[in-house]
This record gives structure tokens, sequence and C-alpha cells, in this order.
């Protein structure tokens, strides 16, 4: 009798033991085949966002593949030639070397392909700091730009990044810099990273961010999910979603002193610029929370106000209130200015920015 018992209740064992091992491998099965396999490993190497990664909301994705259909492009290492005039520098973070994938990402490309203007678009990066500034001074110093003589140079930041880069004293002898690394086609962040297994974590915060979303605003610490009043993207079942990166609340700070200090630095170096018959444009790239603002219901955060503070600011330098354009657009029910499942701008931004009336007045627009 009790060898039977044991029998059995060892049979019980194994049948509860396998009954969990194919439970477990059905959850990963099932979860990833529908939805982890869709931010990553995709069979089709679409580029998919940054927040929708991060936040593992699969419904805010817009998969897209890179395409170019501009007429002209950048220049950078792979088609540089100096013996050609070189209209406009360009340097920036991510949205400068083409972050957002899909369409068009360069907003360069519209530019050079409107002007018919040849762009070198530098990519500078130092310990992970985008040195920005302080690149344009060395060219200045060593000699580069009065070589060369570019009728407009662009230093772009997201609007986020302003105060840690411009707010701060700058070395404005140095001169030294390699050139040759700096104008390398930027290195995209790799969208199908890491490259997950068929059993993985992910498949656990998925469905655990997902329910969390529902609660809290800020599931992901780095990624907040608001609810907009109107319905500003064509991602279905995501229209009318809002997903940010924190660091767009974080990085506020709404501080009079400090952007007098961020224009006194682009005053300082448009006057250096300007000896040489070169314009100085600061092109600020609006956060994601700041051009939909004022449609996120139910929103605990402050407004970010660089643009209001730095507008009436007497400068010696161009600049475009992006913030402001954007929203306009934004009000008249335009949908996708930025992708849903990312921090960037899309190409309909990137084509809206470059028809504004500094590049007309300063280049004349190539004939249809």
């Amino acid at each position: 009798m009790t060898l039977l018992t044991n029998t059995l209740s060892y049979k019980k064992f194994i049948f509860s033991f396998f009954c969990c091992i194919f439970l477990y491998l059905s959850y990963h099965i099932y979860i990833y085949s529908f939805y982890t396999s869709k931010i990553f490993n995709r069979r089709d190497q679409l580029y998919v966002g940054d927040l929708g990664r991060m936040s593992y909301q699969v419904d805010s994705l817009v998969p897209r593949r890179l395409k170019y259909t501009l007429p002209k492009r950048i220049l950078n290492a792979t088609n540089i030639n100096f013996n050609i005039p070189i209209d406009i520098i360009t340097i920036g973070d991510s949205f400068s070397n083409g972050g957002a994938g899909g369409v068009n990402p360069y907003y360069q490309d519209y530019l050079a392909s409107k002007y018919n203007l040849n762009i070198l678009n530098i990519v500078n990066f130092t310990q992970n700091q985008h040195k920005l500034f302080d690149a344009i001074i060395a060219l200045y110093n060593n000699g580069w730009l009065k070589k060369h003589k570019p009728k407009l140079i662009i230093i772009e930041s997201a609007q986020r990044g302003v105060y840690t880069r411009f707010a701060k004293n700058f070395n404005f002898t140095e001169n030294k810099i390699n050139l040759n690394k700096m104008i390398e086609p930027a290195k995209k962040e790799d969208p199908y990273l890491p490259h997950l297994k068929l059993i993985n974590t992910a498949n656990y915060k998925l469905p655990f961010y997902t329910i969390k979303y529902k609660f809290k605003h800020r599931a992901q610490r780095d990624v907040a999910k608001f609810t907009l009043s109107k319905n500003f993207f064509s991602t279905k079942n995501y229209q009318h979603f809002l997903l940010f990166h924190f660091d767009d609340v974080k990085n506020i700070k709404n501080n009079k002193k400090l952007v007098i200090q961020i224009n006194e630095n682009f005053n300082y170096l448009a006057n250096l610029l300007h000896k040489l018959d070169i314009q100085l444009l600061f092109l600020v790239a609006p956060d994601k929370y700041s051009i939909y603002y004022d449609y996120i219901q139910n929103n605990p955060y402050p407004k970010n106000n660089f643009f209001k503070l730095i507008k009436p600011l007497q400068k010696n330098y161009l600049f475009i209130d992006t913030e402001l354009l954007l929203k306009n657009t934004l009000a008249k029910g335009v949908k996708d200015l930025y992708y849903s499942d990312d921090t960037h701008w899309s190409y309909k931004a990137s084509d809206i920015i470059t028809n504004h009336v500094i590049f007309k007045k300063i280049f004349k627009k190539k004939s249809q």
C-alpha cells in the first residue's frame, strides 16, 4: 500500500512538473511571438522608437524603414569633397544625426534639397558629451572656418539639453579638433538590441508595464504616458496617448539667469563668426512634452518656459521659435509631427522648419 501511494505521489509530481514546464514555455512563446518580438528581433528589420522600446508599449510603435527620397543629402565622411564650397555646417545631437529613423530623418536634407546647398554635418561625441559649442570654437581658432567660409553654422540641441550644454563658461581659446573623426556618419543606436532569446525578462516586463500604465503615468521611470484631449497620432489604438522621456520634465529649470548666460555665449560666438562673414543659427528642437503640453490631461508638471525666456533677449545670432512654429501646426490638426513611439520629430516637422523665412532670406529657394 505504501509503495502504491509513493508511486502515485511520484506520478503526480512528474505530471505537475511537466504541466508547469508546459505553462512556462507556453507563456514565453505566446508573449514573445505576439508582443515582445514586435519590439526586439523584428524579422522585417524595421526601426522602432526609443520610447516604445523602453516602455514596452507595443501599440505605440511606428515600425519604419530608413529611406531617403530627397534629391540632395548631407555631406559626411562617405561623400565629402572639400574642393566644393560648403554652404552650411550643422552640429547637434540625435535630431541632427538621423535619430528618428524612417523617411528622410535628417532635417538638413530638406535644406540641401530646397535650396541646392552643400551641408556638412559634424558628428561630435566626446565621452558621451555633445561638445557642440567647443567644436565650432576650435574650427574658428584653428583657421578651418576661415579657409572654407560657410555662409551659415547651425548649432542644434534638444530643448532638454540646452542648460547643461550651453549655460556654462567656455574656453574660447580651444583649437584642437580631429575633424576627420567628427564627420563620420552618425552611429545610430541599434533599435533591435538586445537580441533576445525566446525566454527573456522582457516577456515579464511587457505585461507588467502594460498593466501598470493603466494606473500610473510613469510605469517605467524614464517614460511618461498621458492621455491627450485630441488625437494627434495615426497609430492604431494610440492616437490620443502621449509618450515622452521624463528628462523633458526633469530638465525644466525656467531660470532666467541661465538663459541669459546661454544667450551671451551664443552672442559671443556669433560676433567671432561675423568677422568671417559667417552667420550663426541656434536651432532648439522642442521637447515632445513641450509641444503637446496644452493637450495633456491631468498633468501635474510645470510648463517649460525656455522659449518664452530667450525670445525677448537681444541676439546677434539667428533664432527660430520652433516651439511656436510646431505648436501652430499642431493647432491645425496635423498628426504625427513627432513619432508616437519616439522622442524625435518626424519628417513632417523637418519639412516645416526648413521652410522658415530665415532660410529663405539667406538662400534662394530652388526652383521647382
